[in-house]
């Protein structure tokens, strides 16, 4: 059901907000979960968390699945919906973060101290949304188990960073299960199918993505010597990609079942 229509998983998560802010529970949770993961060491939740990263998991995700380009497509539109959402409705609720209203002693933070934009998590947005588009497309109950398990934890990582509410997370997942699922009922039409200038200016775009991470992360203060390796092989796959459309490639078709369609 999961991975044929959001509408349950969607309701489901907003309804669970609602309870949260009318019983006014949100420091009080925030605060319980956060205590449960300093327990655990700040590196493992920094390293989990990092896969809020947009270009990183579209990376990821062309170097697992180069050969499905309606998917990686999918992932894509998914991708430009988290970021209007990003661009438009964060800034504009402009929500304080748990630093901002917290006092420092109260709960763990790890890393930089974030004091606004905190509702809804775009990184646990664009979690939900990349790999919730591999669970849309494909269509495995156990598979989306995997995605979705997966992607809660990255979603608790900011919790555990100390950065994010429970219900920027929770929010958060919905909107980015949303936005997976119309990537990928939006593949499903023809133009977006059947003609391979889709497919060239989809390697085009991982190749920028990849092109973008690589730089990002040799610009910062401590570059990650794994992050420029799967910048530079998912350069190369997307070369390897377009070569491999020119020559034919492989048609891999689309079928999307759920509600509206």
């Amino acid at each position: 059901m999961l991975s044929k229509s959001p509408l349950y998983f969607v309701i489901s998560l907003f309804l669970a907000t609602v309870v949260i802010l009318l019983t006014d529970s949100n420091h009080s949770l925030f605060l319980a979960i956060n205590k449960v993961g300093a327990q655990f060491a700040d590196e493992i939740w920094l390293s989990v968390a990092i896969f809020g990263n947009k270009a990183l998991t579209l990376s990821l995700l062309l170097l697992a699945l180069w050969h499905k380009p309606h998917l990686l497509r999918a992932a894509l539109i998914a991708g430009l919906f988290v970021m209007i959402i990003s661009l438009s409705i964060v800034p504009l609720i402009a929500l304080a973060r748990p630093p901002a209203l917290l006092s420092p002693d109260s709960f763990h933070l790890i890393g930089e101290k974030l004091t606004t934009n905190s509702f809804p998590a775009t990184q646990v947005i664009a979690i939900f949304a990349v790999l919730g588009s591999i669970a849309f497309y494909f269509k495995n109950g156990l598979l989306t188990f995997c995605v979705l398990s997966f992607s809660a934890l990255v979603a608790l990582s900011y919790i555990m960073l100390g950065i994010h509410w429970p219900s920027d997370i929770l929010i958060g997942a919905a909107l980015g299960w949303l936005c997976a699922w119309l990537g990928v009922y939006l593949i499903g039409a023809n133009i977006l199918r059947k003609n391979d200038i889709w497919n060239y200016l989809t390697y085009i775009i991982y190749l920028l993505i990849a092109a973008y991470l690589f730089w990002t992360n040799i610009a910062n203060n401590n570059p990650s010597l794994v992050i420029s390796a799967i910048s530079i092989l998912s350069v190369f796959a997307a070369l390897w990609s377009i070569v491999w459309v020119k020559k034919g490639g492989t048609k891999d078709p689309v079928s999307v079942v759920g509600w509206l369609s």
